[in-house]
């Protein structure tokens, strides 16, 4: 919600910054597997993994991501975004505690699921924190912070892991989730959700923290359009009701879309040949291990921090757009020495060439499709879809990050690693020509802006907001919609960009 007289943003920045050092955590857990899997596959190791067993312990993360969402979805709405947050670190400290005593390789699988869960939760809870304790000039930026974070933790398992035990290399990760925990535990709960339980007085007092001097009729005022948008979606609806809401179902089909494009822009293939890829470089002498290694971690790190101040200048879609078109040519640049290297061709002299595409996918990557889609679906659903459809889509995306996990491999051994490459760069431009259509440019709406747009109550006819961050953009349209039309999936939203 916009205030009309701007405060000290201290403590919103506090809260912010400590809520998305879960994503540090999530980091460690998704890396964790790259430095720690090698050695327990050697015929020295304390614990022989095979490698089937490795590839299950390296994708049931994904599987216990798809469960955990959808066994939590009421979860944030029965104890709030916070006690939700700090349940769900304490059940990552139980991971990681069945990981440090493991004595099987189904101990592994276990710790490896209760690990998925746990980062489900995370991708889901924390943008909808975030996006309901900001204000909407700066909803975008800090909900973009995440990928930021992921680096973190992944700097940190890829760095700490090829020099540390087994052991060791759990007692590092496990630094993220007691941090968080020691300081989460002093932020707010969200206005949104104290305000919905009838605790005005609290809300009142979160507000004022968070908005640092902004005066009482400011406060009065961010209350009173909370509760107009909690009034405007007063009921909990299941997804079958979500699909039959117009501004419901759209934003199901805009985020799920984005998340789909997120995973089939090949994340998890290019970590899947990140060390092939540098191996070769560090075999022709043009780039040690250990400085490719320090090279993508600066890259995913420099990419992220940019993203929040560009979001915050541009908005989410334009970000996005970029985004889609350089990860469409780092894959096709990939797959094109992939495929001269399949056909015979001396690539000596381009032996560079997948560093740099790979260097240039992972910039683009955490610009924008890496944390962008989830800051989308912190701000498009209204509070009576949010639990249930953040639980959906976040559960889509760890079922699509399976999916792509276990059987990529499979694919490329079929079909060469370059049309895996070529494919994923053409599902990438789709992805671009999707997100240019009919993703709407909400920098400057708020919340409530927002779903009168996904519900055709208004169209935007320029930029969303002038100078001064003041909505101007809008105008009403005729609410009277036709049935078939409330039913038409891929309507195009009404958004001149």
């Amino acid at each position: 919600m916009a205030s009309t007289v701007t405060g000290r943003k201290t403590n919103l920045y506090i809260a912010a910054f400590t809520a998305n050092i879960a994503f540090s955590s999530c980091g460690c857990c998704l890396a964790w597997t790259s430095p720690t899997l090698p050695p327990l596959m050697t015929a020295e190791s304390w614990l022989q993994v095979t490698v089937e067993q490795s590839s299950w312990v390296g994708s049931l993360i994904a599987v216990g991501g798809c469960v955990g969402p959808l066994l939590a979805g009421r979860l944030l709405d029965l104890v709030g975004r916070k006690i939700s947050l700090l349940f769900n670190m304490a059940l990552l400290l139980v991971a990681w505690s069945v990981l440090m005593t493991a004595h099987a390789v189904w101990m592994l699988y276990l710790g490896r699921l209760l690990t998925g869960v746990a980062v489900g939760l995370i991708f889901m809870a924390v943008p909808l924190y975030i996006a309901e304790i900001t204000e909407d000039n700066d909803r975008e930026a800090l909900c973009s912070l995440n990928e930021l974070f992921l680096a973190a933790g992944f700097v940190t398992a890829y760095g700490a892991g090829p020099y540390l035990s087994y052991h060791e290399l759990i007692i590092v990760c496990v630094i993220m989730p007691v941090v968080f925990l020691m300081i989460f535990v002093w932020m707010p709960e969200s206005p949104h959700y104290l305000l919905s339980k009838g605790k005005r007085q609290e809300t009142i007092k979160i507000l004022q923290w968070l908005r640092g001097g902004v005066p009482e009729d400011c406060i009065e005022k961010e209350l009173i359009e909370i509760q107009a948008l909690l009034d405007s979606s007063a009921n909990q609806l299941t997804l079958k009701g979500i699909c039959k809401s117009r501004g419901g179902l759209r934003a199901l089909h805009l985020t799920c879309g984005l998340i789909f494009i997120q995973q089939f822009s090949g994340i998890n293939a290019v970590q899947f040949y990140t060390q092939q890829i540098f191996a070769r470089a560090s075999d022709a002498r043009a780039l040690s291990p250990s400085t490719a290694c320090v090279l993508l971690g600066a890259v995913q790190a420099v990419s992220a921090i940019f993203t929040p101040a560009i979001v915050k200048y541009l908005g989410l879609k334009w970000p996005l757009i970029v985004s889609g078109v350089g990860i469409t040519v780092s894959h096709f640049m990939l797959g094109l020495y992939y495929f001269l290297d399949n056909s015979g061709y001396n690539v000596d002299c381009i032996q560079l060439l997948p560093v740099i595409s790979l260097l240039s996918f992972t910039f683009f990557f955490c610009f924008g499709f890496g944390p962008l889609p989830w800051a989308i679906m912190g701000e498009m659903f209204p509070p009576n879809m949010k639990a249930m459809s953040s639980a959906f889509v976040t559960s889509f995306c760890f079922a699509l990050m399976f999916f792509i996990t276990k059987f990529f491999s499979n694919f490329s051994l079929i079909m060469g690693s370059h049309s895996s490459f070529w494919l994923f760069s053409f599902l990438s431009l789709l992805g671009t020509i999707f997100t240019a259509v009919y993703l709407p440019n909400t920098k400057g709406m708020s919340l409530q802006d927002i779903q009168d747009l996904l519900n055709d109550k208004y169209k935007a006819t320029s930029a969303p907001v002038d100078e001064k961050g003041k909505l101007y953009n809008i105008v009403p349209v005729p609410a009277k919609q036709s049935m078939e039309e409330d039913h038409q999936l891929a309507d195009t939203i009404q958004v001149i960009v």
